[in-house]
């Protein structure tokens, strides 16, 4: 069996008040909702990320690198800054993933 290993850059964003908007308009929710998605998707591809998965607010993306991670966060809380209500909050690991095969 052989095994490589493979550093990826996690990056998980949500938006900040998105549970109370809910509560109290969901509609604007879902609208902000899909103003997230138009921001960060093509951003996340611009850096080379993968979408990996959405999780109600949350969006989780990977890079093969991490200045590729950082730059992207960068890119788009620079965008958020010019989108009034979206603002996001951004975390980011390090992480080595393994894939293993049978040979």
């Amino acid at each position: 069996m052989s095994q490589s290993r493979q550093l990826a850059a996690i990056m998980f964003t949500d938006i900040v008040g998105y549970t109370a908007l809910m509560d109290e308009d969901e509609q604007k929710a879902f609208e902000l909702l899909k103003k997230n998605r138009q921001v960060q998707r093509p951003i996340i591809e611009k850096y080379h990320g993968r979408w990996l998965k959405e999780m109600g607010d949350g969006v989780l993306a990977s890079f093969s690198t991490v200045t590729d991670a950082v730059y992207c966060a960068a890119a788009i809380q620079k965008t958020c800054e010019e989108e009034p209500n979206l603002n996001l909050r951004i975390e980011s690991k390090n992480r080595y993933s393994s894939r293993r095969s049978c040979l």
